[in-house]
This record gives structure tokens, sequence and C-alpha cells, in this order.
């Protein structure tokens, strides 16, 4: 069983003063707290609206922006709208097609091939812009590191807006319009959102409106690119997720349809395990166009019939990367102990899963994992991190040895030559073990409070579903209860276990999916454990959904 830190929280001094003011129970103002929400966001946190989204016009260039694609349209320009291939670049164009459709001729849409041009604005398609007699190129969900691109399309004549939510280097980019959040010179009051949300942004400026209608797109991209579920992004998600469950978008039904999934109970599990990974297969192994179609298309049987090769692709992917994650765990399983990093390759591994296999290795090592694919001495890679290690600060101090990179703090994409592969690893452990404890490499449980069997009823269950959603930067609320006995054996159900938990004043029952948690619950008779909060239906009550456990006296 692997050992965790239990970070439980302190309890906060003004705990019990705000939960009499805010009539809310303690452990819930706890959590408030946790999360960083003050005592003026405590409402809004649990009811938001549409109307507390911060004004549009406060994003970086964004007047500027909308100023030059309403020139374009005035003056019938040709214009080329450049998106990524991944969910929240396909859902960008999707939202930002609301106005462009509008416009018949003017505005025509590409996705780049992963394999063939890799991620972002590249020389082929500013040629191909040239060559259309473009004038003006607005990219999303990528540009904001294409320096040397927006340098040869400015030599064409050609104007870049840039709408994006990527890491900013220090370098100027020198794009007509960058729309950036987290610009260094940004004043817009939250720096996370998605790039599907700054498109519905531009789309409110745009058209002036609140453009509610496309913020079933905007949920999507939330939760795909996994932002932090807090301010506006956590906003978003919840009106989205409303919009979602209604909608009469082609593609989101067509999606449901394919995978069996009932539009009305969509929720952020639907979208990053059942939608998601449809709309990013067809970028991962085949032409991202496929998605750019479904949800550009009006026409229901035109969106079945992309949905049904989405559906296709995605079988095809997960076998590719089943195939690549054994291949790639045989060659890191002989010095795993040796490096803080890890770093691994293969010859001709299919480029589109690479950032799967990096995430599944960086979750089961605990360690950021870096996985490339090389053809010809040229290596494409992907890299996932843990919660310790910042990949774009990091991968700044290896900038000598890489072709190119950008992305976030957890999530990136590398290219490499392979001769400097080695020396990229030496540099990337040596960065990590200068700037890093051990103890950085030990998962830990970030643990809300540490409460009784006797503060745990049917009000704080309730409460703590308005925490929902729950995501990166949001998660589930987690507790710590010490010396629970247990009152028979585990008990196999389904796909879980059952067992029956006493604190030696209440009993609640509690569910088990870890074998390794079952193993130590069927050998001591006494242990503390980590749980979230969950409603028995059948019993009507609360029930723990049990994410560690240890002997008593384990305290970290």
């Amino acid at each position: 069983m692997i050992r965790k830190t239990w970070k439980i929280k302190e309890l906060n001094p003004k705990v019990l003063e705000l939960s009499k003011k805010h009539n809310i129970s303690e452990i819930l103002v706890q959590v408030f707290i946790n999360r960083g929400i003050n005592e003026e966001s405590f409402l809004k946190f649990l009811t938001p609206t549409i109307a507390d989204l911060h004004s549009s016009l406060l994003l970086p260039d964004i007047k500027k922006a909308c100023q030059r694609i309403k020139k374009a349209v005035d003056n019938a320009e040709d214009v080329l709208v450049f998106g990524d291939y991944d969910v929240d670049g396909i859902t960008s164009l999707a939202i930002f097609n609301e106005y462009a459709k509008q416009y018949p001729g003017v505005f025509s849409f590409y996705v780049p091939h992963r394999v063939k041009e890799g991620y972002g604005l590249n020389k082929k398609a500013i040629l191909r812009a040239k060559d259309k007699g473009a004038s003006l190129i607005v990219a999303f969900d990528c540009g904001t590191s294409s320096h040397e691109e927006i340098k040869l399309a400015k030599s064409f004549g050609i104007d870049v807006v840039v709408i994006d939510h990527h890491y900013v280097g220090r370098e100027k980019l020198g794009a007509y319009a960058f729309v950036n959040p987290k610009r260094l010179d940004s004043e817009y009051p939250f720096k996370e959102l998605s790039t599907g949300a700054l498109s519905f942004k531009l789309l409110q400026v745009l058209t002036a409106s609140d453009c509610r209608q496309v913020l079933d797109l905007v949920a999507l991209s939330i939760v795909c690119d996994v932002v932090p579920l807090q301010g506006e992004n956590r906003n978003l998600l919840i009106q989205g997720l409303s919009v979602l469950r209604e909608s009469s978008r082609p593609s989101i039904k067509a999606l449901c349809k394919i995978a069996s999934t009932k539009q009305k109970n969509l929720d952020t599990f639907h979208i990053g395990y059942i939608l998601g990974p449809r709309i990013n297969a067809s970028g991962r192994i085949a032409h991202p166009k496929d998605a750019l179609e479904l949800f550009l298309t009006e026409d229901e049987r035109r969106a079945a019939k992309f949905a049904s090769k989405l559906s296709e692709y995605n079988k095809l992917r997960r076998a590719t990367e089943v195939q690549i994650l054994k291949e790639a765990e045989a060659k890191i399983n002989n010095n795993i102990d040796d490096n803080l990093a890890i770093v691994v390759s293969g010859k001709s591994w299919h480029p589109g899963v690479l950032g799967i296999v990096a995430s599944r290795l960086a979750d089961k090592y605990y360690r950021p994992a870096f996985v490339f694919s090389f053809e010809d001495g040229l290596g494409k890679g992907s890299a996932r991190s843990i919660q310790s290690v910042h990949l774009m600060q990091m991968l700044d101090k290896c900038a000598d040895s890489l072709i190119t990179y950008g992305g976030h703090k957890k999530a990136a994409g590398v290219n490499i030559n392979e001769d400097e592969l080695e020396n990229f690893r030496e540099k990337i452990n040596t960065l990590i073990e200068e700037e890093l404890d051990r103890e950085d490499f030990i998962p830990s449980l970030d643990i809300d409070a540490k409460i009784d069997f006797s503060s745990i009823d049917m009000d704080l269950v309730e409460g703590l579903e308005k925490m929902r959603p729950y995501g990166e930067g949001n998660s589930k609320p987690l507790f710590a209860s010490y010396n629970i006995s247990k009152r028979g054996e585990p008990q196999k159900i389904s796909s879980f276990h059952s067992i029956w938990l006493d604190d030696g004043e209440r009993t609640f029952e509690g569910i088990v999916y870890d074998k390794d948690i079952v193993e130590l619950l069927d050998f001591a008779q006494e242990f503390d454990i980590a749980f979230s909060l969950e409603k028995n239906h059948y019993h009507n009550a609360p029930k723990l959904v049990i994410r560690d456990a240890r002997l008593p006296g384990g305290e970290s």
C-alpha cells in the first residue's frame, strides 16, 4: 500500500462566528476557508449567476481584437480561424462560429494535424493563409509562444489575433492583438480561464449580448482542459452544465447517443471520461477536422456520422495507448528509483497518445513524466507533472536542450533532438533534486478537517453537495476520523467493498474501492480513515467513501 502524507488543515478560529452569522455548518465554513473563499463570497459560491462574471472588456487587447475582426467583416476580407486540436481548441472555434456563421465567405476554419504539423501555429498554416489571400489570422488556444510564425505572417502583411490562456514568457509576442489573462500586464481579476471561456468572452464583446447559448461548449472546455474549478471557471461550469443538459446542439445530442449517455444527467464525470475522450480522439489518432465538423454542423444526420467516427477513433486510441504504456513501463522499471523525473522514449510511438501515457506514468509513480516519440532524430513529446513540480518553470531552465516547448504548470508539449535527450534527462533530474525535497514525492491527501462521527449528518452531506462541481482546484472535501473500529468484515458488493464503521458512539457504512485499503481494514481491528461523504440513498443516511486508511498512531 503506497504511503500517503495526510495534510490536515487546522481549524480556523473564526469558524464558529461565521457559522452562526451565515447559518452554515461549522464544517462547511471550514471547507470554504480551506478553498480560499472569503466571507463576502460565501453566497456567490453557493449560488453563482452569470451576472457575477467579470466584464469581458477587462481582458487585455479584447477591444482591439474585436475591432480588427469587425473591420475584416466590413471589408469582406479573408480570415483564417485557427485552433488547437484538443477539446478546448475545438470548442473555442465552435463558440466563435456563432459569430462567424453570420458572415459566409469571410471566415474559414483550420485545425492542424497533430502528427504532420504539430501543436500550434505553424509555417504550413501561415503559407496556407497567404495563398488564400487572407489578411487576418485569429488563433485560438495557441499562439502565445508562436513568435517566429507571427513574424512570418506579418512579413506577408497578415495580422494575427491570439486568443489563448497558456503560460506567457517575457518576450513580447508581436501579435496585432493578444488576449491572454496570464499576460504580465493583464489586469483581469481571474487568470485561469480556459480558451473556450475566452472565446465566450470575445463573443460577448462582438455581439453585445450575454451569449448564454454557448455555455454548453464552455463547460466542455473547462472540464476537459482541467483548469482550476475556482472563481469564474466554477461559475461558468455551473451555468454551462445547466445549458448542456438541455442543449439542442446536434453535436451534443449525437455524442450522448453514441455513448449511450442520458443528456439530462450530464455531469463533470461524463464530460471528462465519456464525451471528452471521444472529441479528443480524432485529433490524437486521425485528423481533428472530424471533431470540428461535428461541432460546426447544424445537421443531425451529419452530426451522427461524425460522432460515430469519433467513437471508433476512441476505441483505436485506447488500444494504442495500452500498447505504448506497456512498452514505456518496460523501459523505466529497471531504473525508476534512480530518477525523480521519468524520461522515456520510443521509435515511432503515436504522438497522439503520448500525453495520456505521460499522465498514467505520473499518476502511478508520482513524479513528472516526459514521454517522447522519435522519428528521423526528431522527438515529439508530452509531459505531465505532479503538484510540487511546475513544468514550465523547469522547462524554462532546460530551454537550451529543447527545440520548442509550451503548456501549463502540470502539462506541456516538448520537441527535442534525439542527441539532446540524455542531456535533458540529466538536467531535469538535477534541477528537481536541487529544488525539491524527497518528501515532495510522497503523494499527499489534503484533508479539510479532523472530525468525529457525531459531526456527520444529512445536513452536512447536503451542504457539501452544494460545493459541486468538483475537479481541479475544487476537490471533493476530505475528512479524517481517528481510532475507528469495524463492525464486521468488508463485504464485496459489485465494484466496491462495504464495511460498517464505529467510533464508539455512532455507526456508518463505509465504501472502499481500493483493494489495498480493503486489505488493511481486513487485517486491523482499529484504524484511522480519510474519507469523503455521500448520501446512502437506500438508508437515507450519510455514507463514508474511504480514500485512505492507516493504523492508529501513524499521524503525519
